[in-house]
């Protein structure tokens, strides 16, 4: 033992050898020994039942005691008829123990159940070898950055293919729109040429004939393809005769003392007339013919319009569904989104938490510690202790700071 007590009742430490003095514990003789081999302590006179607790006094037990006031060091406590003495008894009613040998899981559960407030700091320098510790904090990190990236890019695509689904009708609808649309204006354009005789086949006749017998041969250029001569096989017979007319008109005109040639020119020009006359009822039945096929194009146009009309209205319910599809998902994805981030952050936030906390790996590990219940500081001896956090994980503490806590009176 470190200290024992004097005749005046005073704990002390030996100061030379021989130096008598009774055990605080047992109450029986104990003397100084005082070598330059081993540490100075106070050897019991006879074999004494002293405390079974204790162990033999090493310079790592001496030195860590030595760190803490005098009067906190073997302190004697003693609880229901049963006494112990406490390597360490803090103001703040804290036991540490410093260990280190090995103990067996039955004598920790007794230390800690009868200590209650308690502490170990165990000799950890013979085997810190045998100690990994790794810092997988940023691993972990950059796994839950890539898992809830993941879940993120999965969130963003849900019920997509519904979306593509109602798109790829609304496209579709929309180009047989546009397809409708551009052959109801085709067909619209030539319809409309027909407008100015009120769309009337007969009128349209009668006009053109007029038209094409004035001295001013002009037709509208819309009208050109759809009256020409394989349209109106007619049409070259009359335009032939037409220029049968000019011609004798002008003869007629230049002609003025041959009586007999006048007579012969009118009667040319009344045959002239005939043939006209004769022709016109089949260029008449002709043109009408084409006036009516372009004419009842109406109808072709009319049920253009109630498809147009009809697959707008289907257009304009696919859009709403659409939109009533997609509010739903951004709703839906906006709340569990919100959800993700939530889970992200508290998960990345614990682990930036616990980042000072490492991960160990203990080769050979004296399995009686893992029953232990009071916080395990484990003494690697450079400065630095690790103390035990449970599923294998550890934080280095530096002995300034451990003693800051325990011991802030010396700090």
């Amino acid at each position: 033992m470190q200290h024992a007590i004097d005749i005046s009742g005073k704990k002390i430490t030996p100061a030379y050898s021989g130096e008598r003095a009774i055990c605080g514990f047992c109450k029986k003789e104990v003397r100084g020994r005082c070598g330059k081999i081993y540490i100075w302590h106070w050897q019991h006179v006879h074999n004494a039942d002293c405390d079974l607790w204790k162990e033999g006094e090493t310079e790592w037990h001496r030195a860590w005691k030595n760190k803490f006031p005098f009067e906190w060091q073997e302190t004697i406590i003693e609880k229901n008829d049963e006494k112990h003495i406490a390597d360490i008894f803090t103001p703040n009613g804290i036991v540490i123990e410093f260990q280190n040998s090995t103990i067996s899981s039955s004598t920790i559960a007794e230390r800690e159940k009868f200590y209650e407030k308690m502490i170990w700091v165990i000799n950890a320098q013979t085997f810190k070898d045998n100690l990994i510790i790794e810092n997988i904090s940023d691993q972990q990190l950059a796994e839950i950055e890539l898992r809830y990236a993941t879940q993120r890019s999965l969130l963003s695509k849900h019920n997509s293919l519904g979306l593509q689904n109602i798109k790829k009708k609304q496209n579709t609808l929309n180009s047989e729109i546009q397809s409708r649309e551009d052959a109801l204006k085709e067909l619209e354009s030539v319809t409309d040429l027909f407008n100015s005789y009120n769309k009337n086949a007969e009128r349209f006749a009668e006009q053109i004939i007029i038209t094409w017998q004035s001295e001013n041969l002009f037709v509208d250029p819309s009208l050109i393809q759809i009256i020409g001569d394989d349209a109106i096989p007619t049409k070259k017979t009359f335009f032939r005769l037409l220029g049968d007319l000019k011609r004798n008109k002008h003869f007629l005109s230049a002609t003025v003392e041959n009586t007999l040639e006048i007579e012969k020119l009118y009667k040319e020009r009344n045959e002239i007339l005939h043939e006209l006359e004769k022709l016109k009822p089949d260029l008449k039945k002709e043109l009408k013919s084409v006036a009516s096929q372009y004419l009842n194009l109406e109808v072709e146009i009319a049920q253009l319009k109630r498809e147009i009309s009809f697959l707008k209205w289907e257009n304009a319910e696919n859009n709403l569904k659409y939109q009533d599809l997609k509010t739903s998902i951004d709703s839906y994805i906006k709340t569990n989104l919100e959800k993700l981030e939530a889970d992200f952050d508290e998960e990345r936030n614990k682990i930036i938490k616990d980042k000072d906390k490492l991960i160990l790996s203990w080769k050979r590990e004296r399995k009686s510690w893992a029953s232990a219940a009071a916080p395990i500081f484990l003494d690697i001896g450079d400065g630095n202790l690790l103390y035990k956090h449970p599923e294998n994980k550890v934080s280095r503490v530096k002995v300034s700071d451990f003693m800051s806590k325990y011991n802030p009176a010396d700090s």
